[in-house]
């Protein structure tokens, strides 16, 4: 009798501590920060053949990806998040990845209204290695601002790429890498950015883009080289040419307009 009293008594321990243990090995999975090599299972394409001071970097990093107008409805969302989950992963509550997505408005909603402003706040917690922002609302450019007020010497310490903004276009150029719009043929650039692009897949450009920041370590500098970098990008046969402001005729060091 007391052998069998033993016997269950050890039954019960064991399967109380193995209880135990996964849930304490399932609240570690859940906080657990994004790392390169926390991905031996199901590996993303673009992931798999990381050089070992690539791994080394971006352990701990996202990149973040902000999808605005023209990217935000669902079937465009599907599309975009289905590509960046098969090549670096998109993370979620329980599974930390590469890619930090973010949707407006949906998820800048601050006291029932739509704030982009709080882009600062939403990625203080993270260490980003790159931004990429797709159709920005009006104000990105103010929400990047603080951003770099909150960085030393006022400089966000790792690239941004703005495709398509809808934003204030002297602000969005001081506060990214470089901007890029498409226009359709015609004498003047201005006022003809569009969201439908013809023979166009974004999700091309997103992926080249993402690769591109897992190497690049700081922002790009604006330079004679800069035209030749997003024309990479781009991919396809494109005609891509400065943009120039409509009212001064000044030309953009940064900001790019394709065909």
């Amino acid at each position: 009798m007391l052998k069998k009293s033993l016997i269950v008594f050890t039954l019960i321990s064991f399967i109380f501590l193995s209880v135990l243990l996964g849930c304490k090995n399932e609240k570690k999975s859940q906080t657990a920060s994004f790392t390169v090599q926390n991905q031996a299972d199901g590996i993303p394409l673009k992931m798999r053949s990381l050089s070992a001071e690539t791994k080394d970097y971006l352990d701990g990093k996202n990149i973040l990806i902000v999808l605005g107008y023209g990217y935000n409805d669902d079937s465009q969302i599907e599309s975009i998040t289905k590509t960046l989950e098969e090549n670096f992963g998109v993370e979620s509550e329980d599974n930390p990845a590469l890619i930090s997505l973010f949707i407006y408005p949906r998820d800048f909603i601050v006291a029932g209204k739509e704030r982009i402003s709080s882009l600062a706040d939403r990625i203080e917690d993270k260490n980003l290695a790159g931004m990429i922002i797709l159709g920005a609302p009006e104000g990105m450019h103010i929400a990047l601002s603080k951003i770099q007020d909150k960085n030393e010497n006022g400089v966000i310490p790792y690239p941004v790429f703005t495709f398509f903004s809808q934003d204030d276009v002297l602000g969005t150029e001081s506060t990214s890498d470089f901007v890029l719009d498409y226009a359709h043929k015609t004498n003047t650039i201005e006022g003809e950015v569009t969201d439908f692009i013809p023979d166009f897949d974004v999700s091309k450009i997103l992926v080249n883009s993402v690769s591109a920041m897992m190497e690049l370590r700081e922002p790009i500098k604006a330079d004679a080289s800069l035209s030749t970098f997003v024309k990479n990008l781009l991919e396809q046969d494109r005609t891509l040419v400065h943009y120039v402001d409509g009212e001064t005729g000044l030309q953009s060091i940064n900001h790019f307009v394709f065909e």
